[in-house]
């Protein structure tokens, strides 16, 4: 129904939400074909009623799960919104990004159109990290298909993205789009405030070691598995 799927967990930033998603509509060659997949904590009441003023102007586009606060960690959210996705392709949004780029969704769908199985990560500049970091990007749903998730429901707050670079890379299918801009407004880089969702945030990633999650032999064992599961799906 739908050719992309912009999947965008969101708390306490409806203004942010409604940037994105106007940048993302105006900037896309075909925006009708563009779906907005939110999960919003039940608590967050300017979200929810920014997604149903949101679905009262682009109808079923607007795609939101409201769920309760904390139930789920936080790198399941986008896996979640995943599942309820009605497209073939979904980015990994945020709610502090903006699309900067003309025909976006083009450039996207070509990329994917080259590879038989599907199977890569291909992602944006995102006005930082370049090259080095693909923060936030695109998968297809052959990726969900093959491991379940877009990453392992296991962090509370940073290195989804540390973690799909490193297993799209071991099968050599880590793209990047320089020419696409999909910028991140991250408060680290001087774009945004420190707002109350960032605090929120931080104060998870201190109390939470993410890093040496990431570097665990646990996580090490389940990349190996994902590997190999991504790797039998090119074979076959």
């Amino acid at each position: 129904m739908f050719d992309i799927s912009l999947l965008c967990p969101t708390r306490n930033r409806p203004d942010g939400l409604e940037t994105m998603w106007m940048s993302a509509i105006e900037m896309a060659d075909n925006p009708e074909s563009i779906e907005l997949v939110l999960y919003i904590d039940d608590d967050d009441q300017d979200s929810i009623s920014k997604s149903n003023d949101l679905r009262e102007r682009f109808g079923d586009q607007i795609n939101a799960t409201v769920g309760k606060r904390g139930a789920e960690i936080y790198s399941n959210l986008h896996n979640i919104c995943c599942s309820k996705s009605r497209a073939d392709i979904f980015f990994g949004c945020a709610d502090d990004l903006i699309f900067r780029t003309t025909g976006w969704d083009s450039r996207a769908r070509h990329h994917f159109e080259k590879i038989a199985d599907k199977i890569a990560y291909i992602f944006p500049d995102d006005g930082h990290w370049g090259e080095e970091l693909g923060t936030h990007g695109f998968f297809h749903r052959k990726w969900y298909e093959a491991l379940g998730y877009l990453s392992p429901p296991v962090f509370t707050v940073d290195y989804s993205d540390n973690y799909v670079a490193d297993i799209s890379r071991a099968v050599g299918r880590y793209i990047y789009m320089p020419e696409v801009l999909v910028e991140h407004m991250h408060w680290t880089f001087g774009k945004s405030a420190f707002d109350k969702t960032a605090q929120e945030a931080h104060v998870r990633r201190h109390l939470t070691d993410n890093a040496a999650l990431y570097r665990s032999s646990e996580t090490e064992n389940i990349k190996k598995i994902d590997i190999k599961k991504l790797q039998d799906f090119m074979n076959v």
